[in-house]
């Protein structure tokens, strides 16, 4: 009996096996593509995902550092998985690692991307499989920073200095990158500005070509440094020169030295600068003693600067051409007309007689100097004048009183007295005679 009904079972099993069996495999493909209709696969791609490099320590630790090279530090993710996965996956889910306790003989590290959802149910590829490093000793350095300024400043305006808050960066990193830095820059923006300036300038590094060197390897202590300019006002001033000394016996100094420049710009503070009308020079260099010729010299003037004051112009190191012009001196005689003589301040009530010129059509004196300067003296203008005041201080009497007296004459060229360059050959005096004034006859009527 049991058999029988074994017997039956198995041939229910068994009769169009083949069928049932490609009913089983059709039912199971059509819930496959009923379910990819629901749910179906998809792919996403993140773009810019950056590598986190993990155990750098381990290049570092041996004093070297590492550079990343080709931009292989950020890659590009794509994400296979179904579609009510992906929806909920956004690009910050997308980690990708490169761990440096992996690093190869080529100097690359694998990278292994992860997301925050769903590993186990997405599929990941990326455009970059490892970083690639370049791994050098690391080097540690300082440099002076060069501070200096850019633009111009007001007009009638100049910089009077630059001075930074700190001179020297300490710097650090690959050591073909850190032999590279020539020079360390800091530059100012001055642009239009009338007063000082206190601000923060970002320091720049340059090879020797003067190219600028940028790179996230070169680590710095300070990356900017606050620069104070100080702005200065300026003005035009004449130099003037004193000659210490005379030329030879029979020669005189013509006229004042020159120089070029004639003038400089010098700069300061305001209130420095209302004081200065010219630059006065008194220097050794300027001897013209024993000398019958012109004479030039090279004068540094740097130093005749009144304190606070410097010259606009930093480049100028105050060295100026002077000239100082010698000619022999030339002798002239003057026949002076002598209604030209008279005595100045007289008293009053005396009569005043300069007797030299009393009974005489001229007086005749000799003056010397330069060529030029006796030439310019015409007798026929040149007064001579007795100062009875002077002569009067002179004696040290209160008043006059008849009598006769000798008082120095001194000569005018019209309204002014003679040209400083010209000399007289020796003092002329004028006999002064005081008498009293005779009363007038009174005629009888």
């Amino acid at each position: 009996m049991k058999d029988s009904i074994l017997k039956k079972a198995v041939r229910m099993v068994t009769n169009n096996f083949g069928l049932k069996i490609l009913a089983v495999i059709v039912s199971c493909g059509l819930w496959v593509v009923v379910d990819n209709i629901n749910d179906p696969l998809e792919t996403d791609t993140y773009y810019n995902i950056p590598v986190e490099i993990i155990n750098a320590d381990q290049v570092t630790n041996e004093g070297k550092v590492y550079e990343v090279l080709d931009g292989t530090d950020t890659i590009n993710v794509t994400v296979r998985g179904k579609r009510t996965v992906l929806s909920y996956i956004s690009k910050e889910d997308i980690k990708a690692v490169a761990d440096m306790s992996e690093l190869t003989f080529m100097n690359t590290v694998g990278i292994k991307v992860s997301s925050a959802r769903s590993n186990s149910e997405l599929d990941f590829k990326t455009n970059i499989d490892s970083v690639k490093l370049s791994i050098e000793n690391i080097k540690r350095d300082q440099k002076p920073i060069n501070v200096s300024t850019s633009g111009e400043p007001a007009d009638g305006y100049v910089v009077g200095g630059v001075k930074p808050s700190q001179n020297v960066v300490r710097l650090s990193g690959p050591e073909s990158l850190v032999e590279q830095i020539d020079h360390i820059d800091a530059v100012a923006n001055i642009d239009g500005y009338s007063s000082d300036i206190d601000t923060s300038v970002e320091l720049k590094l340059y090879d020797k070509e003067n190219n600028e060197i940028r790179n996230s390897s070169i680590k710095m202590n300070i990356s900017t440094v606050n620069v104070t300019v100080t702005i200065y006002a300026t003005k035009v001033v004449p130099l003037s020169f004193v000659v210490p000394d005379e030329p030879a016996d029979g020669y005189v100094v013509s006229g004042e030295p020159f120089s070029m420049p004639e003038t400089v710009t010098i700069a300061g503070r305001s209130s420095a600068l209302d004081g200065v009308s010219r630059i006065v020079v008194s220097d050794p260099a300027l001897s013209v003693e024993g000398r019958t010729e012109n004479m030039t010299a090279v004068v540094n003037i740097k130093k005749y600067l009144p304190v606070g004051v410097q010259f606009a112009d930093s480049s100028f190191g105050g060295n100026v051409s002077v000239t100082v012009g010698i000619e022999q001196l030339v002798t002239k005689e003057l026949r002076i007309p002598a209604r030209n003589f008279a005595a100045g301040n007289a008293p009053g009530d005396l009569k005043v007689t300069l007797r030299e010129v009393e009974n005489q059509e001229y007086y005749t004196i000799r003056i010397s100097g330069t060529k030029a300067a006796v030439d310019v003296v015409n007798a026929e203008s040149v007064i001579g004048m007795v100062d009875m005041n002077m002569l009067l201080e002179r004696l040290g009497i209160a008043e006059w009183v008849p009598g006769i007296y000798q008082g120095e004459i001194t000569f005018y060229q019209g309204e002014t007295l003679l040209p400083d360059n010209v000399t007289l050959e020796q003092p002329y005096q004028m006999t002064v005679v005081l008498e009293v004034m005779e009363e007038e006859a009174v005629g009888n009527e």
